[in-house]
């Protein structure tokens, strides 16, 4: 019933691995031809269709372009400007992080102003 089997000799295995590569292979060399434009896509919709597509089909290809473009750009965010010790221009403000502050401090504001509002609405209708 129960035959102990013949383990394949290494020859025999690394032929079959190899045979498996090579079909594998073939596969995937298939020429990928990709003929279909936005143009091309919008034909197949009728007149009226095509003229409210068109605007949404440009700004996405325009989208698509754009991360192209920055995905081929080299440009690191981390990285420090080479070995340059002075700069072109002087800051608008010596602490550089000060704008970031200032917006906060500016949202803060906004944010009592509004509940002290509400409040002070809340007393009026209460009149």
């Amino acid at each position: 019933m129960n035959k102990n089997r013949k383990p394949l000799d290494n020859k025999l295995r690394k032929g079959m691995k190899k045979e498996i590569k090579k079909a594998e292979l073939k596969a995937e060399e298939l020429p990928r031809t990709d003929s279909l434009t936005p143009k091309k896509a919008l034909e197949k919709y009728p007149t009226k269709r095509q003229k409210v597509e068109k605007p949404l089909m440009d700004s996405t290809v325009k989208g698509m372009q754009a991360k192209k473009a920055k995905s081929k750009s080299k440009h690191s965010k981390r990285t420090t400007p080479g070995e340059v010790d002075h700069r072109e221009s002087s800051p608008a403000s010596i602490h550089p992080e000060s704008t970031r502050w200032k917006k906060t401090v500016d949202m803060q504001n906004k944010g009592r102003g509004r509940a002290l509002d509400a409040k002070l609405r809340k007393r009026q209708s209460g009149r």
